[in-house]
């Protein structure tokens, strides 16, 4: 019982006794319980407090009758509503079977017999609602259950309940209304007037999810999948799937129409379509499949070598004069993948020379065509974001604070820029400036390539609705600019400008783009993808449809970054082809290795120990969907930690091991919350700031909330304190052009450890705490990053930037003073070297680790090259 509150509980007690939970969703808990009355087990769905709060009793039960009045064989009816303890509940039967989303993460594809009968049973049930003027708004896999062999729709008027209830203060508790993947266009824009065709789209979509095995449209983020739902078009079933019946797969693009006008009028005219005769190969609609969907038919005949042997000989052998398109996969043994900085690649204009960073303190490294192998060049120890010169025998790149270049056979360095407070991307245009980003006003500017000009700005941020620009894109002949551009209300896109002082404007959603002389943009949507389209230089605009020719970009501070194109149409990108699969694993001081709990795994992100060192509090990502979860060490099952829809992210816990907060970041308001372990507690918020917030942690009395800034916005990379109940703003403790990352308070109280980049490379620093006091000492010597204490605070415990585990020895107290350094173990193959976080906790003993690996293999520096990039349009 200590699952379910007390107070519900209680109240209901005369009519209800509640067993255990069945399940959490965004919006509510659900709990098994046995119907006193009726001698009946039921199924009582309870919203979660910070919703009701908002929502308020009497008008939500007054909005949610609407459900009791459907009677429906396929719709799962209301038995009960009301309010106690505090707590809004309605009370369902209990169906034994299962959630479609249930079989779906169990089989991906169903049966396509399976997937149209549901569809139509969903169908005749929306049919039934809609004759009565009520709509669903949220059909989704989660909201159809299936029991014997047959579907039930559930929740029926919620969605509209909630809606009408709490109105704009929704955003309020962090929720949404609806789900992005299956929402309609109308929905996605937030129009209030929704009728029976955005219940259609929303079907459509769960029917191609059932015959491809995902969603239409997916995405890392909510802003993402919104500007896909928008913008694209689906890829074709029968591409993915041959044996989808073609009048099915009609039926389901007919009802995923952009416009309401253009899908069918009713439930019932979708669920005809999708079951019309194919003995003829019948068409059921007016409106054909477009012909462009059928890119990936025609890449049947397409070469692929996936190999690595074959990879090497594909891009020794000259290119063909034929326009074919070709795949392959590199890889930089010895390179260890770093997923903090945006631009690690550069291919040179030819095609025939790929260079890459090889992660903090490293050099960059050239592998030509004719080579076998990645090979270090001189003199560019500690460069990022490297760039080719026009005629491709230069190289500019950031090391140390700079912006400078060399030759591409290396020597002599040429400082071209000698403070640049945020080195992100550069190119290299051929009027002879090189275009780069300025940190402090997150503009882009330019500096003539031989630095004997003053900077120039170039853009200029509409700073109503816009945050950022960065990631330059020279077009050839001083033609113009591409860059991104990141808006406050979270989404990202790529605009064109003719050049400085000019205007610019959104050419697409995406996150950054590429040119090619063959007329055409490679650029990454949010998701992950690599995409090609059509672009007219001379007017600036895109003249077609986008084709996608790579997948699995690693997602970087500013998305799925990494990628490079040569002007003649070889694209390169870095890959993450394991995905996200990674476990938890102690490492001794020694370096010995175990796992945590090898069954449970996930996108794993910074794991924190508890105060006794009894659980870990973790976050894992699932595609858009962030949670925080709680993993005991022991026998028992992870459980997640967080309510609701939002991303949550970076968990901390309280020194008294009572609760945990975390990072719920929305758009450009950023919070920290606070939930308690037990008793089903609602999360407080503990901080709101309109910059994005990084990091959190509390200092070891649980008074002082420290928490870091977010890159890019303006001010990025500052740590401030905040005193919850006490203080009205954070206060910045240190902040500079420079970044601050990973804040870590001492077991004392009265010292703070962090990483810079101060210098012009990373180095872990410790001053006083909670004031400065303008004092500071220097603990790395040879560059770190991730710092934090022992719990005795006899030791700071960081990674070098070879990736090694290194433990210093400190004095704190009224004093503070640095000792021998001692390199642990190397962890170069565990997903710890990101900058921005702390990816690893330390035992209160200071002899075990708790870490991040991703299960099954070392994190290795992988690319996919793609040569004749443009056939990919050509042969559609």
């Amino acid at each position: 019982m200590s699952e379910i509150p007390s107070a519900l509980a209680t109240a209901l007690a005369d009519r209800y006794r509640f067993e255990r939970e069945l399940g959490r969703g965004g919006m509510a808990t659900v709990y098994l319980a046995q119907d006193l009355r009726h001698e009946r087990q039921v199924a009582i769905k309870v919203l979660h407090a910070e919703l009701g709060a908002v929502l308020g009793g009497e008008r939500f039960l007054s909005e949610i009758k609407t459900t009791a009045r459907l009677q429906h064989p396929h719709i799962l009816p209301l038995l009960e509503s009301g309010e106690a303890g505090g707590l809004l509940f309605y009370v369902m039967p209990l169906v034994t079977g299962e959630t479609l989303r249930a079989r779906l993460e169990r089989e991906r594809q169903l049966p396509i017999a399976d997937a149209l009968g549901i569809a139509t049973e969903v169908a005749d049930a929306l049919a039934h609602a809609h004759a009565k003027g009520i709509i669903h708004r949220d059909i989704k896999p989660e909201n159809i259950l299936l029991q014997d062999g047959h579907a039930l729709v559930a929740d029926f008027g919620i969605a509209l309940a909630v809606q009408s209830a709490g109105g704009a203060r929704m955003t309020q508790t962090g929720l949404s209304l609806g789900t992005p993947q299956y929402m309609s266009p109308e929905q996605a824009m937030g129009e209030r007037s929704i009728d029976a065709r955005s219940d259609i789209y929303a079907l459509a979509a769960v029917t191609y999810e059932m015959l491809a095995g995902e969603a239409p449209f997916t995405g890392p983020s909510v802003q993402a999948i919104v500007a896909r739902v928008l913008s694209e078009e689906p890829r074709p079933l029968s591409a993915q799937r041959k044996a989808v019946p073609p009048a099915a797969e009609e039926a389901v693009f007919r009802a995923l129409e952009k416009l309401p006008a253009d899908r069918f009028a009713s439930a019932k005219e979708f669920a005809a379509a999708l079951n019309a005769s194919e003995a003829t190969g019948q068409r059921t609609g007016t409106r054909a499949v477009p012909q462009r969907r059928d890119w990936r038919v025609a890449a049947l005949g397409v070469a692929l070598v996936a190999a690595a042997g074959m990879a090497v000989a594909g891009w020794m052998r000259p290119r063909a004069e034929s326009s074919t398109l070709l795949r392959y996969r590199l890889s930089a043994d010895s390179v260890v993948e770093v997923r903090d900085w945006t631009g690690s690649i550069a291919i040179s204009p030819d095609g025939k020379t790929i260079v890459r960073a090889s992660g903090p303190g490293g050099p960059l490294l050239r592998r030509d065509r004719d080579a076998l192998e990645f090979a270090p060049i001189a003199g560019t120890v500690g460069a990022q974001a490297p760039c080719f010169s026009p005629d491709g025998k230069q190289l500019a790149f950031f090391s140390n604070g700079r912006l400078v270049s060399t030759a591409l056979d290396g020597g002599v360095v040429h400082v071209v820029l000698p403070d640049v407070p945020s080195p992100v991307a550069c190119a290299w245009s051929d009027d002879g400036y090189l275009y780069l980003e300025e940190g402090v006003q997150s503009t882009l500017v330019r500096v003539a390539a031989s630095g004997a000009a003053d900077v120039e700005p170039v853009t200029l941020p509409d700073t109503a609705r816009e945050l950022t620009h960065s990631l330059p894109e020279a077009l050839p002949g001083g033609r113009g600019l591409l860059f991104q551009v990141q808006l406050r209300d979270g989404q990202v896109s790529v605009a064109f400008t003719e050049g400085p002082g000019k205007p610019h404007r959104t050419l697409l959603a995406a996150v950054r783009a590429r040119y090619l002389s063959s007329g055409h943009l490679v650029y990454t949507s949010a998701d992950g993808r690599v995409w090609i389209v059509p672009f007219d230089l001379d007017a600036g605009a895109l003249r077609g449809e986008p084709v996608a020719i790579g997948d699995g970009v690693p997602m970087t501070m500013l998305g799925p970054t990494d990628f490079a194109a040569s002007r003649t149409g070889t694209v390169v990108y870095a890959e993450d082809p394991a995905g996200a699969r990674r476990e938890l694993i102690w490492v001794t001081r020694r370096g010995e290795r175990s796992a945590v709990d090898s069954t449970w795994r996930g996108a794993l992100v910074g794991p924190r120990l508890s105060p006794d060192g009894r659980m870990v509090a973790v976050t894992r990502q699932d595609g858009d969907d962030s949670q925080v979860w709680i993993v005991p060490l022991g026998a028992a099952t992870p459980r997640r930690h967080t309510l609701g829809t939002a991303r949550y992210e970076e968990p901390s816990w309280s020194p008294d091991g009572r609760s945990v907060s975390y990072l719920a970041n929305e758009g450009s308001v950023a919070g920290v919350w606070r939930r308690a372990l037990e008793g089903g507690a609602a999360p407080e918020s503990l901080l709101v700031m309109e910059r994005s917030i990084s990091e959190q942690s509390w200092s070891p009395d649980g008074r002082t909330l420290v928490v870091r800034t977010t890159t890019p916005t303006p001010g990025a990379g500052d740590v401030l304190r905040l005193r919850p109940g006490v203080d009205r703003a954070a206060v910045p403790i240190v902040a500079g052009p420079r970044s601050e990352y990973t804040p870590s308070v001492s077991p004392d109280g009265r010292w703070l450890t962090y990483a810079s980049n101060e210098s012009g490379r990373l180095e872990v620093y410790v001053v006083p705490f909670p004031d400065p006091d303008g004092r500071k000492w220097q603990v790395s010597s040879a560059g770190g990053i991730a710092p934090t204490w022992s719990r005795r605070g006899n030791e700071l415990f960081f990674l070098d930037l070879r990736g090694n585990m290194v433990a210093t020895q400190v004095t704190t107290g009224a004093a503070f003073s640095v000792g021998e350094s001692t390199v642990l173990f190397a962890a170069g193959d565990l997903a710890t070297r990101a900058v921005s976080r702390r990816n690893y906790d330390v035992k209160a003993d200071g002899q075990r680790f708790v870490m991040v690996r991703r299960a099954g293999g070392v994190m290795r520096a992988q690319m996919v090259v793609v040569e004749q990039a443009a056939a990919a349009i050509e042969g559609r």
